[in-house]
């Protein structure tokens, strides 16, 4: 079984299993999807805390250009959007919210997102996924998804 497989399952302990052996927290699937984000989209908290603990990237996006978050949010999965709320910007925290509430639900005293000067992997993260259609005719990708797929393969790989 595969983690994509595990994770639309909602099979907790073969996720962490998975994990655990050194599976891939963030491969990229069908649509440019992450496991975090199947997660996100099934409602599935638990599976996507431990992916979190594993390193999943939350600020991944997949082809339509969409976190985890806005995943989450859209099909109104709050418990999830709590585990991602600290690792969105302030924009997408108010889209969230938005979407959220216009489901009927909302989220209340939800933690800040992090600060703008961190860690610099997350800084250059960050700064390479808004570099848009210059870095991505540059480089032959497609979209900021497998940008930064290559950025942390490329760090894994220095360590």
């Amino acid at each position: 079984m595969s983690l994509f497989d595990a994770v639309m399952a909602g099979d907790e302990a073969r996720v962490e299993e998975l994990l655990a052996a050194g599976e891939d927290p963030n491969p990229l699937g069908d649509q440019g999807r992450t496991p975090l984000m199947v997660a996100a989209q099934h409602g599935h908290a638990d599976i996507a805390r431990a992916l979190l603990a594993a390193g999943a990237e939350p600020i991944l996006t997949d082809a339509m250009g969409e976190t985890a978050l806005m995943i989450a949010a859209a099909h109104g999965h709050a418990g999830v959007c709590k585990l991602l709320m600290p690792h969105a910007s302030d924009d997408e925290r108010d889209l969230a919210q938005r979407l959220l509430r216009d489901s009927g639900q909302s989220l209340l005293d939800l933690p800040r997102g992090p600060p703008d000067e961190g860690p610099a992997p997350s800084n250059t993260r960050r700064k390479l996924a808004s570099a848009g259609a210059y870095v991505s005719s540059k480089l032959g990708d497609d979209g900021p998804t497998q940008r930064l797929a290559r950025l942390l393969r490329s760090e894994k790989n220095r360590k």
